[in-house]
This record gives structure tokens, C-alpha cells and sequence, in this order.
């Protein structure tokens, strides 16, 4: 299937679209998971879109979401959700997405990204493995993926980073 797609911010319309995909990718008591405890507040505006095709924008085919998290008062992002539906899946949709979600970032000027994801998936994002840069960064829980994944969306700016520390969720 060749499909143009085009990305465009969430609605308060998308919600139920958005609840089905994340449903079927994640199952229906993924708000259990840890990563969940990071998503109690709403994504960050500007910086969750969705994917939908061109010639149909009210039909969602994948969603990003990001949300502030904290590492020692040090202001992060975390990618999650990322799904995209099962109708679209293995096409590259998610790459997509992933891209445009951290170009978005860095053109707000972020700094770090984390995700708690497969790491073959995530590495040509350029996420890295914590112990690979002798970093320690504890949850208040067990991710789904065991280690979490960091990306410098500026140049260095992990070294700000205490090489023992906490992700929080916003409070």
C-alpha cells in the first residue's frame, strides 16, 4: 500500500482513534505500566502529532506523544506513546513519526529525549543505552524494556546528566 500521509497536532476529536490504536498495541491495562506514571499530565502541546492519511485527515493512523520528565530538576522529554494502527504497521509509519516528533524537539529547543523501548528499534534514532555512557537513571518502578534509552537532542548535553540519578515525572 502507497499512502501519502500527513501530520497534523492532536484533537480533542482524535481521542477515541487514538484510545483504539493504543489498545491494540499496547493491550487494554497498559496504563499499569510504569511508563504510564509519566503520563498522568497532558503531552506537551506542540510536540505530540499524529499521522493520518492525506486524503482522509480525520482518520488517525499513528500517534507520538511526549511528556516532561525530570533527572535531577534537569527539564527531559519522554517519548510515549508511540503506536501506530495495525492496519499500517511494518510500512515505516513509526520511523516517520519518531522523526518528526525529535525534529519538532529540537526546534523547540529541547535537550534530552529517554524512551523505554527496544533498543534494535530505537538505535538508528540515535538512542543510546544508558551504561554505555555509565549512566544510572532509576524509575520508581520496572519498565516494560528493562534499560532506558537516552538521545542528546543538542550536542553533549547527556553530561549534564549526574551519572546517578532519578527520572521523575513532572510534578
Amino acid at each position: 500500500m502507497d499512502c501519502k500521509i500527513i501530520f497534523r497536532e492532536k484533537k480533542e476529536i482524535d481521542n477515541d482513534q487514538i484510545e483504539n490504536i493504543l489498545n491494540k498495541n499496547f493491550g487494554g491495562n497498559r496504563h499499569l505500566r510504569t511508563v504510564y506514571l509519566y503520563c498522568k499530565k497532558l503531552p506537551i502541546k506542540g510536540l505530540s502529532p499524529l499521522s493520518c492519511l492525506n486524503e482522509d485527515p480525520n482518520t488517525v493512523i499513528g500517534t507520538i506523544t511526549f511528556h516532561r520528565t525530570l533527572v535531577s530538576n534537569i527539564n527531559c522529554l519522554l517519548l510515549s506513546p508511540l503506536a501506530v494502527s495495525d492496519l499500517f504497521q511494518v510500512k515505516g509509519f513509526g520511523k516517520i513519526l519518531v522523526r518528526k516528533g525529535l525534529e519538532i524537539a529540537k526546534k523547540k529547543n529541547e535537550d534530552i529525549c529517554f524512551v523505554s523501548g527496544n533498543y534494535d528499534y530505537y538505535k538508528v534514532f540515535d538512542f543510546f543505552k544508558l551504561s554505555s555512557k555509565n549512566l544510572i537513571i532509576h524509575t520508581p518502578g520496572d519498565l516494560t524494556y528493562g534499560e532506558i534509552l537516552v538521545k542528546e537532542l543538542k550536542k553533549n548535553c547527556v553530561n549534564l546528566l549526574p551519572l546517578k540519578a532519578q527520572l521523575l515525572p513532572e510534578k
